[in-house]
């Protein structure tokens, strides 16, 4: 190995730890980074809810960001606050409202990061399980480079950003529905 071979090896490391300690590893999202702030329904439903949120994404990086528990309380806290239905239930409501992550795009680095996230929604009545709304939604939401110093905050930032959009959507959705 010549002496330039080994001065660009060494010449290389501080990189290697500047780039190791920015990016880290990302914690687990909570339910308050997926609520969106509350908005009101177009009407409130006449009917009690129980949220569900099946397993997610075989994408384990994302699965592991994203908990079905903590996105089962991001929505039930935001229809609540939005008053789409009468109440939340936690079980025994007269609807079941499903709340699923499809699909995350999210870039590995940059300054602006932008993340895609598609959720799968389903509405069905708790009696009969007869589905009454359906829907597929896809968001984006994009978190700048000052809003965070570290790329992986950035990319979790970006995600809760797309996940809260999606879900305000979905209850607008919901409330122009008639049940």
């Amino acid at each position: 190995m010549s002496i330039q071979s080994a001065f660009r090896r060494i010449a290389i490391l501080p990189a290697v730890f500047v780039v190791a300690t920015l990016t880290g590893c990302a914690s687990q999202m909570t339910h308050q980074e997926m609520t969106p702030a509350p908005v009101q329904a177009a009407k409130q439903q006449p009917h009690t809810v129980t949220v569900t949120s099946p397993t997610m994404t075989t994408n384990a990086g994302i699965a592991s960001l994203i908990t079905p528990a903590e996105l089962q309380a991001a929505v039930s806290n935001a229809v609540a606050a939005s008053k789409a239905f009468t109440g939340v239930q936690a079980n025994g409501g007269a609807y079941q409202l499903g709340a699923q992550v499809f699909n995350v795009d999210a870039p590995a680095m940059g300054f602006s990061m932008t993340s895609k996230v598609e959720m799968g929604w389903t509405l069905k009545r708790a009696d009969t399980g007869a589905v009454v709304w359906q829907e597929s939604v896809k968001t984006e939401h994009t978190t700048g480079a000052t809003e965070a110093f570290a790329g992986v905050e950035r990319m979790k930032m970006s995600i809760g950003g797309a996940i809260r959009k999606n879900i305000d959507i979905a209850l607008q959705r919901i409330g122009a529905l008639s049940l």
